[in-house]
């Protein structure tokens, strides 16, 4: 096992040289570094996040963010800091993808190979963004469930939230998921761990400025659905009909399109996400750990990641970096051997590639040809989520038992 460990990192590190030196891997003439350095220096001069410095991140951001900058806050010092900072959280995520395929009746290798091609498959956004650190403490959120340690689980996936918001969509199915397996006392201590850290990270926030962790939630509250969301499409599908102009606007430090039907459907996108979460806590809730140990777990993990890709599709942001999230359920999927969703995911993030940033500005000019791209990758996310809840249909369930089997005989013999 060590062995395959060795040889997946030797991958990531091969792909993580094509993103810094070698086109189109390279590309970055779009990015966040120069966020991330100019909120950098003050803080490492003294300056407090949401007090003295503007911060739209959950608070757990702020390290992820300016622990790089300790090397320099010069363009290339920070650049290069924050590459090898963000390689760090890539092995850890590779590594994790092992751990649970292995904790699921996974191929370990096959999980660890799959996720050393994220550089690959998307380009220099995976160094150039954090979003890597949010998807590391999911996953070892959920391989703590996965190996019985339910409130050191939640209380990770807590961190996560703080991080970045994605992983609290998991926390709602991992403790419906340990009450339907009879734990129901390791359920409310891991929900009271849960909130524990949340309000204690929160609390950090509000107490260093009530007012500026006031404006880090406005900030979201009041963004303008971003041109490459999914609630985009359909404003601008509308505009195209005649069903009123959508107006292209630059602010928070994006691009987004302005509608009257604006609210509308970002609010009917955001209700269909919490009814999806809602029918994956319903699925979990229905299974029993009488169905065998590995089972189980494979479909909280499934269940868990698609809703973040929900989380991505139906929100009304979709930046580019959004697909690292989506990378460890190809993973895990090629790790199950199932293909079809492998496919997909490996589908999205490829047209996420060949869109950004090259064709980004194309976008942002609504250019035909380009706004098709972010349709088809938004399809192909969407065929994700598609295939994530067809694998945890009961028909589906011995198939699943099938799939953990087969590799497990193989090493035995």
């Amino acid at each position: 096992m060590r062995r395959d460990a060795l040889v997946a990192l030797a991958v990531l590190l091969a792909g993580w040289a094509l993103t810094l030196w070698v086109a189109p891997w390279s590309d970055e003439r779009v990015n966040d570094l120069f966020v991330y350095r100019a909120f950098a220096k003050p803080v490492l001069a003294g300056e407090l996040p949401y007090r003295e410095v503007a911060f739209e991140y959950p608070p757990l951001a702020a390290p992820a963010i300016v622990l790089p900058g300790l090397a320099g806050s010069g363009e290339e010092a920070f650049r290069a800091a924050f590459a090898a900072w963000t390689l760090a959280a890539a092995a850890a995520v590779v590594l994790l993808c092992g751990a649970l395929a292995r904790a699921t009746g996974g191929d370990a290798r096959r999980a660890m190979l799959a996720a050393a091609l994220m550089p690959l498959l998307c380009g220099a956004l995976v160094r150039t963004h954090f979003d890597l650190f949010p998807m590391a403490l999911l996953l070892a959120g959920l391989l703590l469930l996965c190996v019985e340690r339910p409130r050191a689980g939640l209380a990770v996936l807590g961190l996560g939230a703080m991080t970045k918001g994605f992983p609290l969509a998991t926390v709602p199915l991992a403790l419906v998921w340990l009450f339907a397996r009879g734990l129901r006392r390791e359920a409310w201590q891991a929900a009271l761990a849960c909130a524990a850290v949340i309000a204690a990270v929160a609390g950090a926030a509000v107490t260093a400025s009530p007012g500026g962790a006031a404006d880090a939630i406005r900030y979201h509250l009041d963004r303008p659905a971003q041109i490459e969301s999914t609630p985009a499409l359909v404003l601008l599908g509308l505009d195209a009909a005649g069903g009123g102009d959508a107006e292209s606007v630059s602010s928070h430090r994006s691009d987004g399109l302005l509608h009257p039907a604006s609210d509308a459907v970002t609010s009917l996108f955001a209700a269909t996400f919490v009814a999806l979460v809602g029918f994956l806590c319903v699925v979990l809730a229905g299974r029993r750990a009488g169905h065998g140990h590995d089972a189980p777990r494979r479909e909280l993990v499934i269940a868990s990641l698609a809703a973040t890709v929900a989380f991505a599709l139906l929100g009304k942001v979709l930046s580019p970096q959004f697909v690292i999230w989506v990378l460890p359920l190809g993973a895990l999927a090629f790790a199950w051997r199932m293909y079809a969703l492998t496919a997909a995911v490996a589908l999205a993030a490829v047209l996420t590639q060949i869109e950004f940033p090259a064709h980004y500005f194309d976008v942002v000019g609504r250019e035909p040809l380009a706004l098709a791209l972010v349709a088809l990758r938004n399809l192909a996310l969407l065929a994700v989520l598609i295939l994530a809840v067809r694998e945890l249909q009961p028909r589906r369930h011995e198939e699943l038992l099938d799939r953990g089997r087969a590799p497990l005989a193989v090493r035995l013999d």
